[in-house]
């Protein structure tokens, strides 16, 4: 996939050389939320080598850069269900706090959306963390519906809502 252009940002696949600032933009991001990375928790499997993760099973992995001071300010990735060919994931959409209403998130939700429906997905989901509040209303404005509720094991003893929209042809 050739570099997007947002503004004066990139986005791009990831790289290996981007992890370090994933996992500091992602462990702030956390942090924000009183929640903490622990990367060995089994719902955090997807970052441990989030290029490969994604990439094996059809999905990709995006970072957003600034085009003034290469800093990384946004992440998102996009899953593809193997036991669901109809469904795509959103995965990891984090945007830095000083990014955040400049269209980071919902740019790149629908960058994910577009890569799973170029792929046959009918179907797209996500989960998302209750407390996460302004991610919810950034999905319901894009015409998502809430469509359950789960519990995580995890660190952060994480409860989770999930949303859901139709990939139209």
């Amino acid at each position: 996939m050739a570099h997007l252009m947002l503004s004066d940002c990139t986005i791009r696949p990831l790289l290996d050389d981007d992890l370090p600032e994933v996992y500091s933009l992602i462990g702030d991001i956390y942090r924000e939320y009183g929640m903490t990375l622990v990367l060995e928790d089994e719902a955090e499997q997807h970052l441990a080598d989030p290029g490969a993760y994604f990439r094996a099973g059809g999905g990709e992995f995006w970072v957003v850069r600034d085009g003034t001071d290469d800093r990384l300010i946004a992440t998102a990735a996009v899953y593809l269900h193997k036991d669901d060919p109809s469904t795509a994931e959103l995965k990891s959409l984090y945007v830095h706090p000083e990014n955040r209403r400049g269209k980071f998130g919902r740019t790149l939700t629908t960058l994910a959306m577009r890569y799973a429906k170029s792929r046959g997905r009918t179907r797209f989901v996500l989960w998302s963390d209750t407390r996460l509040t302004a991610a919810h209303a950034l999905y319901e404005s894009m015409g998502f519906t809430r469509c359950g509720e789960r519990d995580i094991v995890d660190s952060n003893n994480s409860h989770e809502y999930g949303f859901e929209i139709a990939l139209s042809n």
